[in-house]
């Protein structure tokens, strides 16, 4: 059997690659710079009920998933309608620096000051904290419009290699990379 390229099928079929990178490229969040991302605003999440406590920590109470999956696996399995997570000193600190008043930047410096931190620990902490925090949907980031406008907001942009400023997302793993090494691209593809 012909394939659809050697029948004269080729302009209705489209490239494998292309097309993954048009589907990719329209779900991609828009990247930020390092400069951009310590000027986002973290601001904590109204659905979530929190309390200050006597020794300076600070719970927060997490309700159970409301969704199907929720109510499937509470069927399935003892789970409590809320959980408490509890935050030590430092993680307090920084949550209620979360009010979307105050920038990235200005609660690493106030982390370095409290501390005692060089600037760069405290930010990576700060950072990773954060993420953390995004990922379990406690904190949302307001970044500033002039940001996300432009060209580079209208196009795809290419992923970004690592070394530039931009963190990678801790939960992905690059691309290319293999199991020999870290970071290492396959020359024999």
């Amino acid at each position: 059997m012909a394939s659809p390229k050697e029948s004269g099928l080729e302009s209705l079929i489209p490239d494998e690659a292309t097309l993954y990178d048009k589907v990719k490229a329209k779900f991609r969040k828009p990247k930020l710079t390092r400069k951009q991302a310590l000027l986002a605003r973290p601001v904590r999440n109204p659905a979530l009920q929190w309390e200050q406590l006597d020794n300076g920590e600070v719970r927060i109470i997490l309700p159970r998933r409301d969704d199907r999956i929720g109510k499937v696996l509470s069927v399935l399995f003892y789970v409590p309608k809320s959980r408490p997570v509890s935050l030590d000193m430092v993680g307090a600190s920084v949550w209620q620096l979360c009010d979307g008043e105050h920038t990235v930047e200005d609660i690493v410096e106030a982390l370095r000051d409290e501390h005692r931190l060089h600037r760069r620990e405290a930010e990576v902490s700060l950072t990773e904290f954060l993420k953390t925090l995004g990922k379990r949907h406690m904190v949302a980031f307001i970044v500033p419009t002039e940001f996300l406008k432009g060209e580079d907001a209208e196009k795809p942009t290419e992923p970004k290699e690592e070394g530039n400023g931009v963190p990678r997302s801790a939960g992905k793993p690059k691309r290319g990379s293999s199991k020999r090494g870290k970071g290492r691209k396959r020359e024999d593809r």
